[in-house]
C-alpha cells in the first residue's frame, strides 16, 4: 500500500459511523475518495446494517473491501473510531479518528469539524460538475423553501438561544407575510413561475407535492435565497450546503453552526424569533439586485472555502500532528447531549485556521476574551 501516496485504511468497530442509514460513513469515505485517495475499507461491519447510504459508499470511486491487514503502512492513512490494537502497533503516514462529540471543550486539542455535506443522493450524482451551470442559471424566485415539514415542532437546541422549530417557521410566514407568502401544492404551478420573476416568498407544500430529487438542484439553483430552517433533531441540514453551492443564499437561524459560523448580511441571512423572521424575509424582498449579487457571490466563496467535500481531507493533510481527530456532526449525538452546548463547545469555538495551535490558547482565549 505505500506505493500509492494517497492511500487510506478505514476500520470501524463501532455502531455509531453506521447510523443516520449510513449517510455518515458515505460522507466520510466521499470526501477521501473525492480526494483522490485509494480506499481499503475492513470487511468487518455487518452488511445488514449498513442501510441505503452504507451500501452506496460501498460504490464510491476507489473503495474496496478487505478482510486482510495492511502489509506496509508507512505512507498511507489510518482511519478509525476505536482503534484496532494490532493496526495501532503498525507505523501510519497519518491517524484519522472520528469522534461525535461536538459538544465537548477539547481544551487541549484542536480537531477538525468535518464540514456538513450535500445528501448522499445528490453527492452520487456528481452535482460539482455543474455547479458553474447553476451558478449561472436565471434566478426567478426571490425566497424559496422546499422541504420536509410535518413532525418538525421540537426544539432541543437552547443555546446561544432557543430555536424556532422549522414548522413554526414556515406557519409564521404563511400567516404574517400574507400575499408575499406563495404555497405551491402542485409541480405545474412551480415550473410556471419559470416564466417570469416572482418577488415572493415561495413555499412548496411537500406534504402535496416533492421536488424530483433529480431536480432539485434546478430548482434550487433558480432562488436568490433559500430559507434554511433547523432539522428535525439538529440544526444543520444538507439544504443550507447544497444551497450555498449554487448561489442561494441561506436565510437561517443557525449560522453559528457552521465553521467558521456564517456572518449576517455577508453569506447568509440570519434570524431569531417571529418578529426577526419577518423582518429579514421583507427585507430579502426589497433588496437590490446589486446587493443580492454581491451576497451571492460570498456564499458561493464559503461553499467553496470550507464546504466543498474534499476540504477536510485538506485540513487533514496539513495538520502537523500525526494523530488528528474528526468530528462529524449527528443526530444521535445532538439527540443525547443537546443541553451539554455551550460557549466552551467545540463547534461553538471553531477551530478553522488553527490546527495546530497548543490547546491552551484556545483555553485562555476562552476564559480571557480580551487577552
Amino acid at each position: 500500500m505505500s506505493t500509492d501516496k494517497r492511500c487510506l485504511y478505514a476500520k470501524f468497530l463501532g455502531k455509531d459511523i453506521l447510523l443516520e442509514q449510513g449517510r455518515l460513513l458515505f460522507s466520510l469515505l466521499n470526501a477521501f475518495s473525492g480526494a483522490g485517495y485509494h480506499i481499503k475499507l475492513h470487511d468487518n461491519l455487518d452488511a445488514g446494517q449498513l442501510e441505503k447510504y452504507g451500501q452506496m459508499a460501498l460504490e464510491l470511486a476507489n473503495v474496496s473491501l478487505t478482510d486482510q491487514l495492511p502489509q506496509e503502512t508507512t505512507g498511507c492513512f489510518y482511519l478509525f473510531d476505536e482503534e484496532d490494537e494490532a493496526l495501532a502497533r503498525m507505523p501510519w503516514k497519518k491517524k484519522v479518528q472520528v469522534r461525535f462529540d461536538v459538544f465537548s471543550p477539547y481544551w487541549f486539542k484542536q480537531p477538525v469539524i468535518m464540514p456538513f455535506t450535500v445528501h448522499p443522493v445528490h453527492a452520487v450524482r456528481n452535482y460539482e460538475t455543474r455547479l458553474d451551470e447553476y451558478r449561472s442559471a436565471d434566478k426567478n424566485i426571490r425566497v424559496f423553501f422546499s422541504g420536509d415539514t410535518k413532525g418538525y415542532v421540537r426544539n432541543r437546541v437552547r443555546y446561544p438561544k432557543p430555536k424556532l422549530p422549522r414548522l413554526e417557521i414556515i406557519n409564521t410566514l404563511v400567516e404574517r407575510l400574507g400575499e408575499e407568502t406563495v404555497v405551491i401544492k402542485d409541480l405545474s404551478a412551480l415550473e410556471r413561475m419559470a416564466q417570469a420573476y416572482t418577488n415572493k416568498c415561495v413555499i412548496v407544500d411537500t406534504g402535496e407535492i416533492w421536488v424530483d430529487d433529480r431536480f432539485w438542484f434546478d430548482n434550487l439553483a433558480r432562488a436568490d435565497f433559500f430559507l434554511s430552517p433547523p432539522g428535525y433533531v439538529m440544526p444543520m441540514c444538507h439544504n443550507i450546503v447544497e444551497a450555498m453551492a449554487v448561489g442561494a443564499v441561506p436565510i437561517t437561524n443557525y449560522p453559528e453552526w457552521l465553521d467558521p459560523a456564517l456572518t449576517d448580511m455577508k453569506n447568509c441571512i440570519a434570524f431569531d424569533g417571529k418578529a426577526d423572521l419577518e423582518d429579514k424575509i421583507r427585507r430579502a424582498l426589497a433588496m437590490d439586485r446589486d446587493r443580492i449579487s454581491e451576497m451571492r457571490a460570498n456564499a458561493i466563496e464559503y461553499y467553496e472555502s470550507y464546504l466543498k467535500p474534499d476540504f477536510m481531507v485538506r485540513r487533514v493533510e496539513s495538520y502537523k500532528d500525526d494523530h488528528v481527530t474528526v468530528l462529524m456532526l449527528t443526530e444521535g449525538n445532538m439527540a443525547k447531549n443537546a443541553k451539554r452546548l455551550g460557549k466552551h463547545s467545540v463547534l461553538m469555538r471553531g477551530t478553522t485556521g488553527s490546527d495546530d495551535a497548543p490547546g491552551w490558547r484556545g483555553l485562555l482565549a476562552s476564559l480571557f476574551p480580551g487577552a
